[in-house]
């Protein structure tokens, strides 16, 4: 009986599998409709555009980007916040340098297709210590890695305040480097200080500690401005050594800056605006928020000569200026002009290419004003009057050699922060 049922059991498989699995639709009913195929997706590319630097406006042409220009919108994302598709462009603006790289992306929509842009914002002023060794050793293996260092106590972008400071080698265990190590600081007018006079060792994490007390006589003796540290870790047998390089900073100045109108009245329409620093020789660069007093702040500008210009993206540079920040200067004000075309209600490009083209207002009116409470470097004297032209030719190659003289001094300054192995 079991078999006959199993008999009949597989009989009927096989006649649902003939008859297409019993899914058959019955004769004379309307064919079962397939499902329409799937829309494609929408092209997604990847792309990776050139590094930039903080505090910065960019703009680039869609066109090398390989890119419509009618493109449809962007959208901002990571470190960067604004950024805007115009005539053609892909613009935005960079934040201020944060003493580390930071990254952001740029998604682009033109149709189906959607182009996302990856940005990387080098830092001009890194605030982690650098490892850096001397090439390979003499048996032609690699140096070893240096262990990562840290620094407790430095303040924004590696400001040095009284608070106390502590160097810290991870990772290492206890070694003897109280004798050989060495740490030094150079600042401006090649000031240096020996740190060796001011810290202490802690044979129980391998570190080094400046107290209050210690930081106190270090202040004294520091310049202010930028500065640049050296250290070098070495134990006891010789077995051990590393070296690193940071930026530092002591007591730059405060600069206080305003927006006002050609007539001199204060403008307090531009609330969140963002103005934009950048220097030329010490690489600082930083942003400010404009308030609804028309006011700005930079803390610890250190000196040098900075250009100054808020992040329109439609109408970039149109308000920007110079200033020199001393040696010595602890406070500083600016001013950057608005032009009158800038204070109107309509401030579009249409108009104000329309103003380029006519005779009205001038589209940019790039001044400012700065005074601050350190001394200018003494007038230089470039004696014109009775030069003839060959003694002329002659102070312009004596000029060159000098400028090229002073380049090296200061390169061979940077190079002695490189102590030699032990």
């Amino acid at each position: 009986m079991k078999a006959t049922l199993l008999t009949m059991a597989l009989l009927a498989s096989a006649l649902l599998t003939a008859c297409g699995g019993g899914t058959q639709a019955p004769p004379g009913s309307a064919p079962v409709a397939e499902a329409p195929p799937s829309a494609p997706a929408a092209s997604v590319k990847r792309i990776q555009l050139n590094e930039v630097k903080p505090a910065e406006v960019v703009i680039l042409s869609l066109q090398d980007l390989d890119l419509p220009a009618g493109a449809d919108s962007v959208t901002p994302s990571g470190a960067i916040s604004n950024a805007l598709l115009m005539d053609g462009t892909l613009r935005f603006s960079t934040p201020g340098d944060t003493g580390e790289d930071q990254e952001a992306t740029l998604e682009i929509k033109s149709g189906a297709a959607t182009t996302i842009g990856h940005v990387l914002i080098r830092s001009q002023r890194l605030t982690a210590a650098q490892a850096y060794d001397d090439g390979p050793e003499e048996d032609g293996l690699p140096v070893p890695e240096s262990p990562h260092l840290t620094v407790d106590g430095l303040g924004p972008n590696n400001t040095i305040t009284d608070a106390p400071l502590t160097f810290r080698l991870q990772g290492v265990g206890a070694l003897d480097l109280k004798d050989n190590s060495e740490g030094l600081i150079i600042g401006a007018n090649n000031v240096r200080v020996s740190l060796e006079d001011f810290w202490s060792f802690n044979p129980v994490d391998s570190s080094f500690s400046i107290s209050g007390p210690a930081m106190q006589r270090l202040l004294n003796v520091l310049p202010n401005g930028a500065l640049t540290i050296g250290l070098n870790f070495v134990s006891k047998d010789g077995e051990f050594t590393a070296s690193y390089d940071m930026l530092a900073i002591r007591r730059g100045a405060k600069v206080s800056g305003r927006l006002q109108s050609l007539n001199g009245d204060p403008v307090t329409t531009f609330a969140g605006r963002k103005i934009l620093l950048k220097g030329y020789n010490a690489r600082m660069r930083a942003e400010a928020v404009v308030d609804a007093n028309g006011t700005f702040t930079f803390e610890n500008v250190i000196p040098d000569t900075y250009f100054l210009t808020w992040n329109d993206l439609r109408n970039p540079y149109i308000v920007s200026g110079s200033m020199a920040i001393f040696k010595n200067t602890t406070q500083a004000s600016v001013t950057l002009v608005v032009p009158p075309n800038m204070l109107e209600a309509d401030t579009s490009s249409a108009k104000l290419a329309a103003q380029r083209a006519g005779a009205g207002t001038p589209l940019s009116y790039v001044s400012g004003y700065t005074t601050q409470d350190g001394t200018p470097p003494p007038p230089r004297d470039i004696g014109t009057t009775g030069i003839t032209p060959s003694a002329r030719s002659a102070t312009r190659a004596a000029d060159g050699a000098s400028a090229t003289s002073n380049a090296e001094s200061e390169s061979e300054s940077e190079a002695e922060l490189r102590f030699q192995r032990r």
